[in-house]
């Protein structure tokens, strides 16, 4: 059993150079990684090869089930790497992002802080792409660079509202991004995972509602400021065709959360078996 399973999902071409960048300079070392890629079939020799010394899963994203009414994958994309995950922490970390050397070794001595009973998130402010003129290969499987891009960007376009420089604890449960952020791996299996009904409904708040979930279980949440990630700005050549149903999303999660605190609906589900 390792002491931390980094979880990373991506559908996009490129980012394993960062990924792997990122893990290279990590001062904590026990831990495994899980990729879902919906690319698996493209390169799933290649990363196996890229990757051959960390210790690695690398799975591919669940069919999509179009015709039972889902428009998106990402939940169940979490749970299927739920259900491969080892470590006692599951770390949360996006694609086409840099986190700090010291960011595995600051989530785990958190989590042994609280004890294991609480939600992590760290900080993540957005740098602008170094320009579209960079991408030599938009298709490439392992990067779309030139030559693998392994720093962040220089300029600094959007700071992180939570980054507040106090008030270590949340309690607010969209304050806890999945985009570097970690969760006990008991607290999952306590709340059955990340609930999939949010792919019938577009983007956003998926992971909000595990939030919600841990927190009506008596997990707090809590940031630590002082683990900021930066985020490399993608959308400017990834245009998520999904934000347009993001107002589905925003509703179904509304009346689920109000089911929940009115005690008609339970706060623990059952995706993970």
């Amino acid at each position: 059993m390792r002491a931390i399973s980094v979880v990373y999902i991506t559908n996009k071409y490129g980012g394993m150079d960062i990924l792997k960048a990122n893990l290279n300079r990590q001062t904590f070392y026990d831990y495994e990684l899980i990729i879902v890629d919906a690319l698996y079939d493209k390169r799933k020799d290649e990363v196996a090869e890229y990757f051959k010394n960390h210790r690695l899963k690398h799975l591919p994203e669940p069919d999509f089930k179009r015709d039972e009414g889902y428009v998106h994958l990402l939940a169940r994309c979490w749970n299927q790497a739920f259900r491969a995950c080892e470590g006692e922490l599951i770390v949360a970390l996006q694609d086409f992002i840099y986190i700090p050397p010291e960011g595995f070794s600051k989530f785990y001595a958190m989590n042994d802080y609280f004890r294991g009973n609480a939600l992590i998130s760290g900080v993540g402010h957005q740098y602008e792409y170094p320009g579209k003129d960079k991408i030599k290969n938009p298709e490439g499987l392992i990067t779309i660079f030139e030559k693998e891009w392994t720093k962040k960007p220089e300029r600094q376009i959007w700071t992180d509202p939570r980054f507040r420089g106090y008030d270590l604890r949340s309690g607010q449960p969209i304050e806890w991004e999945a985009n570097w952020a970690c969760i006990p791996r008991d607290i999952i299996l306590e709340i059955g995972g990340m609930d999939e009904e949010y792919d019938k409904h577009g983007f956003g708040y998926d992971n909000t509602n595990i939030a919600e979930r841990a927190l009506m279980l008596g997990h707090p949440t809590y940031i630590d400021q002082s683990n900021e990630c930066f985020a490399m700005r993608h959308d400017d050549w990834w245009e998520n065709p999904l934000k347009k149903n993001q107002i589905y999303a925003d509703k179904y999660h509304f009346e689920i959360i109000n089911k929940m605190k009115n005690g008609k609906v339970s706060p623990v589900l059952n995706y993970l078996g």
